[in-house]
């Protein structure tokens, strides 16, 4: 074991203070709000980006779609999510509308989920998934930029309530589609009710916030300047690529994981459902935690460390054959993998100034998009040619990637200064 490896374990299991934050007044009622809020919107997102999830047997039964077609919708998603992230958000930073894209993009995210269930075919319902994924691009950059604006010096910790925030989502949400769609009898029914979360929270989000002073520069100058200051910024472009294998690979696991629980284990959907709210559940728990604990040590010991064992766990996902054992794998992934992104996005607000920082989050999220728009059709081409299980080695193999580039931005970037933050305490 590597002494950077070695020195994130111990740090994991010896540090017993990771909840006590320090000072005697650490976050005023205001940005208590406004942390929750953003926490709470991060939840709907979650709800709209996970609701297929536990009814993709009944989609698979319904328009009779093969592995390919499966990983067709995940794909679609992901190419939406991620063909207009990095303009929309360039364009909140420069004219200071971050409040503004963010509600539009709750409104654009829940209408079409409305729309699935009118959808009379397969190809159609695809279009509905497209527009669902355009809103979902305009999420991530304003969300993290507004909430790391109200305690920038606690980033990992705030980073952490923000991501357990989108974990409350993504627990409720197959526990709650799975239990909406049983009640209704009807996948459909479901879905037009599921419109409710993102209107409100649009609402919430427009009364609590003010947009910001827009960029005094003329347009063409501040994309020059910041394109010119994203691909100089070396440790930026290597956490760009390490996000984009992890992600990769998680959605992979999100879109084939039901599939294997119920064509292998026998799970209906109600079952599936509740076995993926556990894994989030567990995810949730841990993230909160390891956010906490990353402020007082490196968060990219942090990452390498967890990805590492996250290739380990999907690996023993492809190769167990048992209900306590496949259960077991899942909820080891879900502890180990979903804190990793909440330390991804810190670390990439720490490496930009924050008149960049949408922008440096909407290129993360681009080039993520970009790349897991592939994972689900490789995944669902091994899985046609040779079982669902080995697709699940092809996941791990993905982790194992990120945790060598997490190495690497660890020796890279461990001597480079957080960058400057306005209004900072």
């Amino acid at each position: 074991m590597t002494p950077a490896f070695s020195g994130a374990y111990k740090a994991i299991l010896s540090n017993r203070h990771f909840l006590t934050p320090k000072g005697p007044s650490w976050m005023d009622s205001t940005k208590k709000i406004n942390i929750t809020a953003i926490a709470a919107s991060h939840g709907v997102n979650s709800f709209y980006l996970f609701f297929l999830i536990p009814i993709i047997p009944l989609l698979t039964k319904e328009f009779q779609l093969n592995y390919i077609e499966v990983g067709m919708i995940t794909a679609v998603y992901s190419f939406a999510n991620g063909v207009f992230q990095f303009p929309i958000s360039f364009l909140g930073d420069y004219f200071g509308r971050w409040r503004s894209v963010l509600v539009l993009a709750l409104l654009v995210q829940s209408v079409p989920i409305f729309l699935y269930g009118l959808a009379p075919t397969f190809f159609i319902f695809l279009a509905f998934v497209f527009l669902s994924g355009l809103g979902c691009s305009a999420y991530h950059p304003p969300s993290i930029a507004l909430i790391t604006r109200e305690e920038p010096n606690r980033r990992g910790f705030i980073m952490g309530i923000f991501a357990g925030g989108g974990d409350v989502g993504s627990i409720l949400t197959p526990a709650v589609v799975a239990g909406l769609t049983a009640y209704l009898a009807s996948w459909r029914l479901a879905a037009q009710w599921s419109v409710i979360p993102g209107i409100l929270m649009a609402l919430i989000i427009w009364y609590l916030f003010e947009d910001i002073q827009r960029d005094v520069r003329p347009m063409k100058q501040a994309a020059r300047a910041t394109f010119r200051a994203l691909l100089s910024n070396r440790p930026l472009l290597l956490l760009v690529l390490l996000s984009s294998f992890r992600i990769t690979g998680f959605k992979g696991l999100v879109t084939f994981l039901p599939l294997l629980l119920a064509e292998m284990y026998g799970f209906n959907t109600k079952g599936v459902g509740w076995i993926m709210s556990t894994y989030f559940i567990v995810g949730t728990v841990t993230t909160i935690i390891v956010g906490r604990m990353s402020d007082q040590g490196s968060k990219t010991k942090f990452i390498m460390v967890m990805t590492f064992l996250c290739a380990l766990g999907l690996a023993a996902i492809s190769w167990v054959d048992t209900v306590p054992g496949i259960l077991i794998a899942i909820l080891a992934v879900g502890s180990l993998l979903t804190p990793v992104p909440s330390l991804v996005l810190a670390v990439g607000t720490e490496l930009v100034d924050e008149r960049q920082r949408a922008s440096a989050i909407g290129l993360v999220y681009a080039v993520n998009e970009g790349a897991s728009t592939l994972s689900p059709l490789i995944g669902g081409l091994v899985a046609q040619s040779f079982g669902l299980r080995l697709s699940f080695l092809f996941y791990a193999f993905l982790f194992g990637v990120s945790t060598v580039i997490a190495f690497i931005l660890h020796r890279v970037s461990r001597h480079r200064p957080v960058a400057a933050t306005e209004g900072a305490a």
